[in-house]
């Protein structure tokens, strides 16, 4: 049984293979990271959503290589942005999705009915092609500071970051 996050998207293939991933989610980035797969299955109720699939058929399975907070955050809830690192076209002849109105499923492939054995995973077209930028580490702090004292309510003042090495 292989665990996986299921997700109810409008994004398509090629945004995600773009953007290395899918978001902004509303879930936990840890617990999002304990997870070796994510599936994207098709909304398309959303008016962006592209028709190459019907509605609640999984589409993409991506291994999940990392999770982060991303910079959108909405109603006051911080949004994770999910990376893969390789991905796997899925053609479902079967819907999948529940009628639940949440987008984020804790579950796993055969739920889903996908054969793990059966999928052909091809390495993400960013990672080569992705330079890695420089970071200053006090506008990382700012950024942390700043998204903390907004998921409390308080000032960035008063958030104090500790690093123990």
């Amino acid at each position: 049984m292989s665990r996986t996050i299921a997700l109810l998207t409008r994004e398509p293939v090629d945004e995600v293979l773009m953007k290395g991933g899918t978001g902004d989610w509303v879930t936990n980035a840890g617990r999002a990271r304990e997870y070796p797969f994510v599936v994207l299955v098709r909304n398309r109720n959303h008016p962006s959503a592209p028709s190459d699939t019907d509605h609640g058929k999984p589409f993409l399975v991506g291994r999940i290589s990392g999770a982060r907070f991303s910079a959108s955050a909405r109603n006051g809830y911080p949004r994770v942005f999910i990376e893969i690192d390789s991905y796997a076209p899925v053609n479902a002849s079967n819907a999948c999705w529940s009628k639940s109105q949440n987008p984020v499923w804790y579950t796993d492939l055969a739920t889903l009915g996908i054969d793990e054995k059966e999928l052909e995973f091809r390495p993400m077209p960013h990672t080569g092609a992705k330079q890695a930028k420089s970071v200053n580490k006090d506008h990382v702090l700012a950024d942390i500071k700043r998204q903390i004292g907004q998921l409390y309510n308080v000032p960035r003042s008063a958030v104090e970051v500790t690093i123990r090495l």
